[in-house]
């Protein structure tokens, strides 16, 4: 049996981009309760256009902005995104479970649980409460399962079966080796049992009862929602009695939000604010990390069937104007698949640069001397859209110098994935944000022969991915993946753009936060110093 307890942090690989210093992060491990008179309220501008649902997996709907800054102050799975070191991609760290011990055929894994974890209610988190909510995702004869939870967690497709070995201790056997079994764990939230048997999924999705470190307070529908500190966490108790994000979709919005004070912090913030912002006290941060801003080309129809357009596409884009330029530095140009704050890059593989004549030529030779047009969807707001309409509309000016003419379609986060779920689109491309941070989700959405939503097929590309998910050796499967990157680069199945460094702003009273090389944040150590 190979045992762990604490996985090692993950070397970190390509060189990260601040955007200006960190505010000191505090290091104690315990929370200083605070005083009468210290407002320890943080109140966060996001840039969801709707709240999702709060039962547990159905708050993905909303992508990680939804995890980040709802699902994961209420709830915890077994194990979590390790961000204790901001200079490191984000690693797996234990949660729920305290310790595991892996089978050497990768197909047991037992989990020591947590001791001294309640759920909000009060009720005691055990084997007993796993296995309840584990049937609730995979029993269809339980009460409380709902088959659409299951297709937010497909890890648990891996899952054979659940055994209770006693009341701190559970075992999964798996189908069949997963190599990403722990890191995709991590938002497999478990909710109070006490809590589904009084009001069932309909209760948890209004009024959710988990075991993170705030307990859910209020929810103005499509206006905000609240939380306050659980002072019974078993890990670092919040310093923050309150939480609040409020929904502020427009990037202006947001920024004259926080210059009234009406918030405190605010995501995506505008790159042309920040230094305006600086100026006048308030705080800029920024990260390098795994993010990918792109065009997902539809393969399977014309032109993007002739892989000469889709290199075309690549080398016609100035992407150091948009990431200087437009987007003032919180931004760095992607010249392939995986960014450079990425586990899998490799430099070798930065095959796009700027190169108009280049392009040009690769149209001609494709058989559109006199250019192409095309149509893209893009998503206007919401989880990692950045500054969207900006910047498509620059790469629409950039695309027609070579001759592509480019038709733009805005639509919302939701109204983006039912029309690449209905398959009929009428788009060539569509521009969506998203984190490769969890290779498990890449072959369903890019490239998995049997299907995925833009037909791109590499059958070599799907081998050696299938192979890395039972490669349990982490370096032997990361150079897997890097090969896996550089066939997708070669054949240009996106247009590579810019890999985002999540620029957000926030008052100089918010202390102990420095901003991670991950999407997500730990909120427990953060108070405010009015």
């Amino acid at each position: 049996m190979r045992s762990l307890t604490s996985p090692p942090r993950r070397a970190l690989l390509g060189a990260a981009v601040a955007l200006a210093a960190a505010l000191t992060l505090s290091a104690c491990s315990g929370s200083t309760t605070p005083s009468a008179d210290d407002d320890q309220t943080l109140v966060v501008g996001s840039q969801m256009a709707s709240f999702p649902s709060l039962d547990t997996g159905a708050i993905t709907t909303a992508g990680y902005e939804g995890q980040r800054l709802i699902g994961n102050l209420i709830y915890e799975g077994l194990t979590k995104r390790d961000v204790s070191d901001p200079n490191a991609p984000a690693g797996v760290a234990p949660a729920l479970a305290s310790s595991w011990e892996i089978s050497d055929d990768g197909l047991t894994y037992t989990f020591a649980l947590q001791e001294g974890v309640t759920f909000h209610d009060g009720t005691a988190w055990n084997a007993d409460a796993l296995i309840f909510n584990i049937d609730r995702y995979m029993n269809e004869n339980d009460p409380n399962y709902d088959p659409v939870l299951i297709t937010y967690y497909t890890v648990l497709n891996f899952v054979d079966s659940v055994e209770k070995v006693d009341d701190m201790t559970v075992t999964f056997t798996l189908n069949q080796p997963f190599a990403f079994f722990l890191a995709d764990l991590y938002n497999v939230y478990f909710a109070s049992p006490a809590s589904l048997e009084e009001s069932g999924s309909a209760g948890q999705a209004t009024h959710p009862v988990g075991t993170g470190p705030f307990r859910f307070d209020e929810l103005q529908q499509n206006q905000s929602i609240s939380f306050v500190r659980n002072d019974d966490y078993w890990g670092r108790v919040p310093t923050l009695d309150r939480l609040t994000v409020e929904l502020i979709p427009d990037p202006s919005a947001r920024t004259a939000a926080l210059r009234s004070g009406r918030v405190d912090w605010i995501e995506a913030a505008q790159p042309d604010d920040l230094a305006s912002l600086e100026s006048a006290g308030f705080v800029a941060t920024g990260n390098a990390f795994d993010w990918e801003w792109s065009w997902q080309l539809m393969t399977g129809e014309k032109p993007f069937d002739d892989i000469r357009v889709r290199q075309a596409m690549n080398y016609a884009i100035d992407r150091d104007a948009i990431a200087d330029d437009l987007l003032h530095g919180t931004a760095v140009p992607a010249h392939q698949m995986f960014a450079g704050a990425s586990l899998y890059y490799t430099a070798d593989d930065d095959l796009y640069d700027y190169d108009p004549t280049k392009a040009k030529a690769l149209l001609a030779e494709a058989g559109y001397p006199d250019g192409v047009a095309v149509k893209v969807g893009y998503i206007t707001a919401g989880s990692g859209s950045m500054q969207a309409k900006a910047m498509n509309e620059a790469l629409q000016t950039q695309l027609s110098a070579v001759g592509i003419d480019v038709t733009l379609e805005p639509v919302d986060f939701s109204g983006m994935y039912a029309k690449l779920g209905a398959g009929d689109t009428g788009w060539q491309a569509a521009n969506q944000a998203f984190s490769l941070e969890q290779p498990s989700s890449w072959k369903g959405f890019w490239f998995g022969c049997e299907g995925n939503f833009f037909g791109y097929c590499n059958p070599e590309a799907e081998a050696l991915y299938d192979q890395a998910l039972v490669t349990v050796d982490d370096t032997e499967r990361a150079a897997l993946l890097t090969q896996v990157g550089h066939l997708v680069t070669q054949d240009a199945a996106w247009l590579f753009v810019v890999n985002d460094t999540a620029p957000r702003a926030m008052s100089a009273a918010v202390t102990g936060f420095e901003q991670p090389k991950s999407w997500w944040i730990d909120f427990t150590g953060i108070s405010m110093k009015r």
